[in-house]
């Protein structure tokens, strides 16, 4: 058979990506018949990049390319304030430094909005979506810097990935139970694994080779876009120095997840700020957390005459699988990892660190220690308590239950 060399389609895309169940790749997406690129944010070398940042002091969190028991949480982070210019020097000229650096999840249009020039240098036009940097979000980081894995509570994700190599690794929404999810720390839409992918325990290692479903791997590279699905898990690290841009698609489903989202941010709001460290987004009003439910519920009512509509208007779907098989040049299934894989996979990750975080840090006296183990053994269990109510069996329920009641 011969090789269809035909590119997909705007129309065909925005549609394909609302569809299809299973993360893709897509390559040559972003270049035009010359072969160049139609982002003018990668025609800039690092040095032409860096002027164009100017002297905006860029917050990048910190971290550590060491061993530790669980994940390295980013309320657990410090912050440095560098540009871009000096950050680049600084990898530069410490390359074997023990500490990572993310600018990360941060909005182009909140940090860039008196750089025009940066905020129209992306846009989505490509894969049937009229959007630019205003609605994208960045992220910078060295070698190590990584996002803990976790599953978003709605939309679909585009990644572009502009500098340097990013590796992800994905779990269907099938995973959910045996990936251990967690709402502590709590970010408002991100549901976190326990597991520390980064540098993993033996324990994580047994428990992450229970999961059934075989996870998919990729590592992107500079002009590739990952198709991120709804409720698929990822961890996320920087090979090396790395800057990508994604964006967040709304779906149908996403008005139940609101309400679902709301449950929770009233249950943090309730009792979490109270009982374990949390950002600022659980610090509200019980009163504000009501309104945005009884907001959330009522979209949700309003979105049923839609769906209706949709199913019967319902047409063949594209599956990821057809997706690619129509248009092989440009989309790319990601490979799955066998178990015996992930296994070694998984003990690269343990090994690849001598230091313990512990050792990077500042010492702390043996009083200090003891007032912590009392405090972290009230913490776990408060944060037990947390996951427990939080737990996504439970909030489906629930949000279940208020829904019934609320269509009476």
């Amino acid at each position: 058979m011969t090789e269809k060399l035909n590119s997909p389609s705007d129309e065909v895309l925005s549609r394909a990506i609302m569809e299809i169940k299973e993360p893709v790749i897509f390559q040559h997406m972003l270049k035009n018949a010359q072969g160049e690129y139609t982002w003018k944010l990668f025609e800039w070398n690092l040095s032409e990049l860096s002027e164009k940042f100017g002297d905006v002091k860029l917050p990048f969190r910190v971290g550590y390319n060491a061993k530790s028991m669980g994940p390295q949480w980013e309320i657990n982070c410090s912050t440095v304030l560098m540009t871009l210019s000096e950050f680049i020097q600084h990898i530069e000229h410490h390359k074997n430094d023990k500490k990572w650096y993310y600018f990360d999840y941060k909005y182009m249009q909140e940090w860039f909005k008196n750089k025009l020039e940066i905020i129209n240098s992306v846009n989505w036009r490509r894969f049937g979506f009229d959007k630019t940097g205003d609605d994208s979000t960045v992220w910078i980081g060295s070698e190590g810097a990584h996002t803990n894995c976790h599953q978003d509570s709605y939309g679909c994700n585009l990644v572009a990935q502009i500098h340097g190599r990013k590796q992800w690794i994905l779990f269907p929404p099938s995973s959910n139970n045996f990936l251990q999810p967690t709402r502590v720390p709590y970010e408002e839409s991100t549901i976190y694994s326990k597991y520390n992918f980064f540098c993993p325990t033996k324990e994580d290692q047994v428990n992450i080779l229970k999961i059934e479903d075989k996870p998919r791997i990729v590592t992107l590279e500079s002009g590739d876009v990952l198709f991120v699905p709804p409720g698929w898990w990822h961890y996320v690290e920087s090979l090396d120095f790395t800057i990508s841009v994604n964006i967040w698609l709304p779906i149908i489903t996403d008005n139940v997840s609101r309400v679902k989202e709301a449950i929770v941010k009233l249950i943090m709001a309730s009792i979490g700020k109270n009982v374990c460290s949390t950002p600022d987004e659980a610090n509200c009003t019980l009163s504000y957390c009501m309104n945005l439910l009884n907001i959330a519920l009522r979209e949700c009512k309003n979105m049923d005459h839609v769906e209706l509509l949709s199913k019967k208007m319902r047409y063949n779907t594209w599956t990821a699988e057809d997706l690619a098989t129509e248009y092989p040049l440009y989309v790319k299934l990601l490979r799955e990892f066998s178990k015996t894989e992930l296994e070694e996979f998984l003990k690269m990750k343990m090994e690849r660190f001598s230091g313990d975080i512990e050792s990077l840090k500042d010492n702390t006296s043996e009083t200090d220690i003891d007032v912590q183990n009392t405090y972290f053994s009230i913490q776990q269990l408060s944060e037990n308590i947390l996951n427990a109510l939080c737990h996504p069996d439970v909030i489906n329920k629930v949000a279940e239950l208020l829904l019934l009641q609320c269509s009476m």
